[in-house]
């Protein structure tokens, strides 16, 4: 049987209410469940990789940064020299403030799987936005690295899934199945096209890391019940996105979603 990851996406306090300057509505509802799937009496996960949001100031994506209204889109122009319709956005997730950190709690519920964890800081560049795990940098989980802040202009314009970090990471460690639990399922964007193959314009950062781990060609499953979005119905699109193109949703008929993630990592 092929070795499994469980990726935690997001769960920072920034993301989620009552003061996140960007909150999930009942975005808190996804920390038991993900807590249980970290019960090593009930899950035995090959490899645990939570991700964070993690900006610097003036970060291209901030209203703050751009003059803009939070919400609306506005073009920007990346390191790249690439114009797109960004989505403004409050500043969150801002390297070294309590809103970048993850959740007390679930932080907590990582220490029995340290030794089978890595952790993924995205959005890390001034100039170049991030919003699958796929897309960040890869650091030890017990003593992490600050990543770079610069503008990314050493970032390849165009990198596929199975060439980063994490893709590689996963690969190389014999990964063969991805379940991705978190935030959020619907906030919308748009951004450069990664791969020719997937589209181009995903909801969300649980939604856009589970188009690059099937952009990678690792079979993939998210847990509804532990993941939560804006708009249910959004979400509910989205989700219908990823299916067409081969994921699985595991909860999303209210049925016993445990037993349906373990059926698909069995086989």
């Amino acid at each position: 049987m092929s070795k499994t990851a469980l990726l935690i996406i997001d769960v920072q306090n920034d993301f989620l209410p009552p003061d996140g300057s960007l909150a999930v509505p009942d975005g808190r509802a996804v920390i038991p469940v993900i807590q249980g799937l970290l019960d090593q009496t009930k899950w035995d996960w090959d490899f645990v990789v939570p991700s964070q949001d993690y900006h610097p100031k003036g970060h291209i994506s901030f209203a703050s940064t751009n003059n803009g209204e939070p919400f609306k889109e506005k073009l920007v122009t990346n390191v790249h020299g690439v114009e797109y319709a960004q989505t403004l956005w409050p500043d969150h997730c801002v390297i070294g403030t309590k809103g970048a950190e993850i959740e007390r709690e679930l932080r907590h519920s990582f220490e029995p799987w340290k030794n089978k964890m890595k952790i993924v800081r995205k959005g890390c560049h001034c100039l170049l936005e991030a919003y699958s795990a796929f897309d960040g940098y890869l650091f030890e989980a017990t003593d992490p690295a600050e990543p770079p802040t610069d503008d990314g202009s050493s970032v390849p314009r165009v990198i596929m899934p199975s060439d980063t970090a994490l893709g590689k990471y996963l690969r190389e460690q014999g990964v063969g199945k991805v379940v991705i639990v978190g935030l959020a399922s619907d906030f919308w964007f748009v951004q450069p096209a990664r791969s020719k193959n997937i589209p181009t314009d995903p909801e969300g950062s649980v939604l856009q890391t589970s188009l690059s781990s099937l952009g990678a060609s690792f079979p993939t499953l998210l847990v509804k019940p532990a993941t939560r979005g804006i708009d249910e119905t959004a979400t509910s699109k989205g989700f219908e996105k990823l299916e067409a193109l081969g994921a699985k949703v595991a909860g999303k008929d209210g049925g016993d979603w445990e037993a349906e993630v373990r059926e698909w990592i069995k086989y």
